[in-house]
C-alpha cells in the first residue's frame, strides 16, 4: 500500500517530460500552436508553413504583401507570441 501524498498533475507531468527528454519538442509544437491561435483566420489563409530551429519560429508565407507586412511586425509577434505563452521561448520569428 503506498502512503505518499498525492501530487499536483503538472508537477508530475514536467517530472515525465524531463525524464524522457523531450521538453524541447513540446516547447517548439506549443510555439506553432501559438502562431495558430494568434494569426487569426486572415493571415493563416496566406501561411504556407510553420516550424521552428533553435528558439526561432519561421513562417512561410505565400503572399510579398503579407510577408513584407509581418516582416515590419515581427518584434510585436514575438511579444504577442511569448505573452501567449507565458514564457520566453520564442527568440525570433522568420518571416519567409
Amino acid at each position: 500500500m503506498r502512503t505518499s501524498t498525492p501530487k499536483p498533475l503538472g508537477e508530475l507531468i514536467g517530472k515525465v517530460v524531463s525524464r524522457l527528454g523531450i521538453r524541447r519538442e513540446l516547447e517548439e509544437a506549443r510555439m506553432v500552436e501559438a502562431w495558430a491561435d494568434l494569426a487569426g483566420p486572415q493571415i493563416l489563409s496566406v501561411t504556407d508553413s510553420v516550424w521552428v530551429r533553435r528558439g526561432k519560429l519561421f513562417v512561410k508565407i505565400t503572399s510579398s504583401t503579407w510577408r513584407q507586412e509581418l516582416h515590419l511586425q515581427r518584434t510585436q509577434w514575438v511579444r504577442r507570441l511569448n505573452d501567449h505563452l507565458g514564457a520566453n521561448l520564442v527568440q525570433e520569428i522568420v518571416f519567409r
